[in-house]
């Protein structure tokens, strides 16, 4: 076996390094640009495509952080499910006397894909926020509190991270072309 004996890879080095220490703050700003970008474009698609209440729901459990040293961004959302409530409208009917009475709930986990369940009701629960229940025909109060304490769950709709999973295909192109807008726009300074 033969061995080459190259002269000059230091210096081969050192010119890459110098090369890459050059273009890292330009890299840098472009993969921060990129990265609020992303973000804003995961909350404005998640909230077109999930059913959630409120947008400002969305934007406080999604972040996002830059690690200058490795030159790498990450968008991160809460993994805790989303309490039913965060997708549901009240639905009312017509009593018997005229009046207005409660009707269970409509509630829209996708977008535009209303599903009416009909025995559920809201609470506030032990840690102050509403709570879900549903309650199946011929199910009395009393009855249904009691199975309650004996393990019923409460209903919950998907998190904010499966929905940025859900939308993550649809925000990849348009985030890679603006990284490579705000690179050409940052290396060019």
């Amino acid at each position: 076996m033969a061995r080459i004996k190259i002269e000059g890879m230091e210096a081969v080095t050192k010119e890459l390094n110098r090369i890459r220490d050059a273009q890292a703050p330009a890299i840098n700003r472009a993969i921060e640009d990129s990265v609020k970008f992303g973000e804003k474009a995961a909350v404005d698609a998640i909230f077109n495509k999930y059913g959630f209440n409120s947008k400002s729901y969305v934007e406080n459990l999604i972040s996002y952080s830059v690690d200058p040293r490795n030159l790498k961004g990450f968008v991160t959302a809460r993994y805790r499910s989303s309490s039913l409530t965060r997708f549901a409208s009240g639905k009312k009917r017509i009593g018997k006397n005229g009046r207005s009475r409660a009707d269970g709930h409509i509630i829209r986990s996708l977008r535009n894909e209303p599903h009416w369940f009909k025995g559920t009701f809201t609470f506030i629960g032990r840690n102050g926020n509403f709570v879900m229940y549903e309650r199946h025909r011929g199910e009395k109060w009393r009855t249904f509190k009691q199975a309650k304490d004996k393990g019923i769950k409460a209903k919950y709709g998907p998190s904010v991270l499966q929905a940025f999973r859900g939308v993550e295909e649809d925000i990849e192109p348009p985030i890679i072309k603006h990284l490579r807008e705000r690179y050409g726009h940052h290396a060019s300074r």
